[in-house]
């Protein structure tokens, strides 16, 4: 075996040692983000539900439309989970777009023929890869801001005529 060989099946194992870390930090990344969107819908689902027992309790008026109001959260809950749903198929999409193109920078590198050839491949995608996630953001606070509409509208409309009903039956 030659020098020149063992420098290339050391820097070959390197270079598969890098990926499979790149691979497993991407794996645990997401299995973070799926963790964070389900305690966040628990967490805003619990808040809603939270406050609709607030407005409800000591008004008897509430409590005779107590169903419509568990339809209305029903309504809120559905919406936003479509949405939570939503956010997290575009993280996923993102997420496996961008290990695709870990795999396929990662294998350039190792064909790379010279170390500007590397330097160029890594900052290439390196630039690529802000840009993306830069426009994923921009895109899942757009998605985000209509889940939250979304969610709201039910519980507006409802608070709405309720307040309406109050209204008239001071007159």
């Amino acid at each position: 075996m030659t020098a020149k060989s063992t420098k290339q099946d050391k820097a070959t194992d390197n270079a598969t040692k890098a990926a499979e870390t790149m691979v497993a930090a991407g794996q645990e990344t997401l299995r973070n983000f799926a963790k964070a969107g389900t305690e966040s819908y628990e967490n805003a689902f619990a808040g809603i539900h939270g406050k609709a027992e607030e407005l409800i309790q000591g008004y008897d008026e509430m409590a005779a439309s107590s169903k419509e109001n568990i339809e209305v959260l029903s309504a809120a809950g559905t919406a936003y989970g479509k949405g939570v749903e939503a956010i997290g198929g575009e993280w996923m999409s993102f997420a496996k777009t961008m290990l695709d193109n870990n795999v396929q920078v990662t294998k350039a590198i190792l064909g790379a023929k010279s170390l500007n050839e590397v330097m160029d491949l890594q900052s290439n995608f390196m630039r690529g890869s802000f840009d993306g996630l830069m426009a994923q953001s921009t895109k899942v606070g757009e998605l985000a801001t209509k889940v939250a509409q979304d969610a709201a509208e039910p519980i507006n409309a409802q608070f709405t005529a309720t307040v309406e009903k109050w209204h008239r039956s001071e007159e």
